[in-house]
């Protein structure tokens, strides 16, 4: 096959769109062509073709990764299922995750202590924690060393005396009320009851 035009892909800065005799096309980036000294009539086989194919989407995944990664932080899984849903090949996503770990680009300990963290501002509590950490595939021995650093009831007194300090435990409508708070976000009613003891109630959960 025959390179009949070599244009600008205006989708995508520093991308060119070539298109051959048999009509088929492909979008590859500025160092695709400077690789493959591809220019117009240039004759390429079915095999140039593949080779060029293949150096081209690496580059492209390896692009789209490290852009991903610095608009915000990404567990293993997540950019996974990212550069999965946007239709790259499973063996060159693999390669990436590999070579960004081995980078420290991705780490799923300094993820998950991040995440726990902006969760517990959000005032979660373990269980719901935990359940986010197991989407990302934490391992279960990160997932263990997180999260045992942390008093769930240590964690639902400060967060009453933060959103709740005119607290009034004589109001039986009251403590349910916040009860039902920290069980909806994953606290555990272990935890909450003693909690409340703290504070001199006692509820059933």
């Amino acid at each position: 096959m025959k390179i009949i035009n070599i244009k600008k892909y205006p989708r995508f800065k520093n991308h060119f769109k070539i298109i051959f005799d048999d009509d088929k096309s492909i979008i590859v980036e500025a160092d695709t062509i400077v690789k493959f000294n591809l220019k117009k009539d240039l004759e390429i086989d079915d095999e140039q073709f593949k080779r060029i194919e293949k150096f081209s989407n690496s580059n492209k995944i390896m692009s789209y990764a490290f852009f991903l990664i610095s608009k915000k932080m990404f567990s293993k899984k997540s950019l996974e299922d990212t550069l999965f849903q946007k239709g790259f090949l499973k063996e060159d996503i693999d390669r990436v995750i590999l070579r960004f770990t081995e980078l420290n680009y991705l780490n799923d300990e300094v993820f998950a202590q991040n995440l726990i963290s902006y969760l517990q501002k959000k005032c979660k509590g373990r269980y719901y924690i935990e359940n986010e950490l197991k989407r990302h595939n934490i391992d279960i021995k990160i997932l263990k060393q997180v999260t045992d650093n942390t008093s769930q009831y240590e964690e639902i007194i400060a967060i009453i005396k933060k959103r709740y300090p005119k607290f009034n435990n004589k109001n039986a409508g009251e403590t349910k009320k916040i009860a039902s708070f920290f069980l909806r976000r994953g606290f555990s009613s272990e935890d909450i009851a003693k909690a409340f003891r703290k504070y001199g109630t006692d509820i059933e959960l």
